[in-house]
């Protein structure tokens, strides 16, 4: 089997997060099947690092797998979605996993989903799980999908859970409610083990305060182990100094947002942890590493004059982090380029934004399941924002230069469907 043949078995399975309608239904018990005629690979995973929650998982756990990168470990790091190549979700080493590899690793599992069906994530759960227990990762990091209790990747065994900050995402299938949707991440947690807790609003830190309790995990509250001064937001990054857990000095990052001064700080303290039993892990060597961290489509800088920025901004936590951006690292208001998937709370992710848009464009992000971009520019026109629709992302972008004139900066944002179609135009990243 080559990888075009690999990525087509792939493509042939029930991919959920493509489907027209949210799925509604989860259950664990195809992928426990698979993963028993696999011979449990999940059960030989080194100490697993599982990060969940609504807003900076993804940066966290890209910010964590550096940081153990750069004190000298073998990595291994599982994200989802992906943006441009399917591969971005295995990862060894902070490269994506080889063709060849993944191939191999499709043919192992081929004949299994033959006897077992399982889905598009499940089945590269499975896939992670099976190279990091042979690569014999001592420290996997692995992102959560959706939710947590649920998740497949909640059938590994975590020796420390990560809860980042708590929003409103996917209501329709995690609950209403912030409580709900805490209590849904909180299935992440283990007796006995350690759960790092990031800044959450009251509604989210009582829920998970009450898990933990209820569980018996042993809950490490970000903002009571860690401090921050001296910030600076720039659009170069973010510069800080902390003291943490795991130690203590000044820290540089790329990424744009004081959001990710947050993100780095759980990241820090989640090092911190699993520097208790591990004198490998300092701070020096992880903060040098995570100087360089990159993580695709979130508030990406693809070109630096005129700016274009291209983020996977699709609930109100991210539209907050987004709004935050555009204060502080552009000086003038910027030309948006947004697009969404239905059911999704595009009138509360936009109003923060809105104050410092120009002029907006809607457009339909490549997904079943976009919202029509007629529906989104009646949203702009309500919240009192100059737009238009276009009937394609290039025809969008080749307007939004038009808009900017050459100086104001140039944004695309939402779906991650969409930020990926935009990174292919703009030579954002690897493509397959």
């Amino acid at each position: 089997m080559d990888y075009r043949s690999a990525v087509r078995f792939l493509d042939s399975l029930v991919n959920y997060e493509r489907q027209t309608k949210p799925r509604n239904e989860f259950k664990l018990d195809n992928i426990r099947r698979l993963l028993n005629l696999a011979g449990n690979p999940q059960e030989r995973l080194g100490k697993v690092i599982l990060i969940a929650g609504t807003k900076g998982k993804g940066s966290v756990s890209y910010l964590v797998e550096a940081g153990l990168r750069g004190c000298g470990f073998q990595t291994g790091l599982y994200v989802s979605p992906h943006v441009l190549s399917v591969r971005e979700r295995i990862q060894l080493q902070g490269e994506l996993v080889k063709k060849a590899v993944f191939a191999r690793l499709v043919k192992r599992f081929q004949p299994l989903v033959r006897r077992q069906p399982v889905s598009y994530f499940e089945l590269l759960t499975a896939l992670a799980f099976e190279i990091f227990s042979r690569q014999r990762i001592e420290y996997p990091v692995i992102e959560v999908g959706l939710g947590g209790r649920l998740d497949a990747t909640n059938l590994s065994d975590p020796a420390v859970s990560v809860i980042t900050r708590i929003g409103y995402d996917h209501i329709q299938v995690l609950g209403s409610t912030l409580s709900q949707i805490a209590r849904e991440k909180a299935g992440i947690m283990r007796p006995g083990r350690t759960v790092v807790i990031g800044p959450q609003v009251e509604e989210a830190r009582l829920a998970l305060k009450a898990a933990a309790t209820q569980i018996g995990a042993q809950a490490v509250w970000v903002e009571e182990r860690s401090r921050v001064w001296d910030e600076q937001v720039g659009a170069d990054g973010v510069g800080f100094s902390c003291f943490t857990e795991l130690g203590a000095g000044r820290v540089s990052l790329r990424l744009l947002g004081r959001h990710q001064i947050e993100n780095c700080r759980i990241a820090l303290t989640v090092l911190g942890v699993l520097a208790r039993n591990d004198s490998r892990i300092q701070f020096e060597p992880a903060v040098r590493a995570m100087a360089d961290t990159t993580v695709p489509a979130r508030c990406q800088l693809v070109i630096k004059n005129p700016p274009v920025v291209v983020d996977s901004c699709h609930n109100p936590e991210s539209g907050a982090a987004l709004a935050g951006v555009l204060k502080e690292c552009f000086p003038h208001r910027v030309i948006l380029i947004y697009g969404s998937l239905r059911k999704k709370l595009v009138r509360r992710t936009l109003l923060p934004i809105a104050p410092y848009v120009e002029s907006a464009i809607a457009v339909a992000p490549n997904s079943p399941r976009a919202m029509a971009p007629t529906v989104l520019k009646g949203i702009f026109t309500r919240l009192k924002v100059r737009a238009e629709t276009a009937s394609d992302l290039a025809s969008a972008i080749r307007r939004a230069r038009e808009l900017s004139g050459g100086r104001l900066p140039v944004v695309i944002a939402g779906s991650f469907y969409l930020a990926g179609e935009a990174l292919a135009l703009l030579g954002g990243g690897p493509t397959d």
